[in-house]
């Protein structure tokens, strides 16, 4: 992919992003994601995190059992277990996080099981989002 068509890739992306979901209480980071918040088709929250800075390539962060529903390779994904967080030694010691940071207060994704999807086309984007749309209500007790 060249550097003009993932800029526009980009740019179409968190177009759609901002059509369909709101801004993430926490807010978008000027120049490297932006964080999402949205409701599916059955009221479940989701949140979405996008990795848009120019140099990186377009990475669309989720809940993994959100996703669950996508067949193996139909789209390019990487798991990132939270089993996996806080392994990497910190400068100056303790563990870093080990993962981007825009993602680590997050309410939802922040400490849980994630896919990161690299997304080469809308259609793939359109792929992730009909699999988290689907996402059902989680009931409470009493409900």
């Amino acid at each position: 992919m060249t550097e003009v068509s993932r800029a526009n890739l980009k740019r179409a992306i968190v177009t759609r992003l901002d059509s369909i979901a709101e801004e993430h209480r926490l807010g978008h980071q000027a120049a490297y994601a932006n964080r999402y918040k949205m409701r599916s088709h059955h009221d479940a929250p989701i949140e979405l995190m996008f990795e848009k800075h120019p140099d990186t390539e377009p990475h669309l962060w989720v809940l993994a059992a959100q996703v669950a529903s996508i067949p193996e390779r139909a789209v390019v994904a990487e798991p990132y277990p939270k089993a996996d967080l806080y392994k990497i030694p910190a400068k100056g010691g303790g563990k870093q996080y080990g993962r981007h940071s825009a993602l680590e207060d997050m309410t939802m994704l922040g400490k849980a099981d994630l896919i990161r999807f690299t997304l080469r086309s809308m259609a793939d984007l359109d792929v992730v989002l009909s699999a988290v749309m689907q996402t059902q209500r989680q009931c409470r007790r009493g409900e």
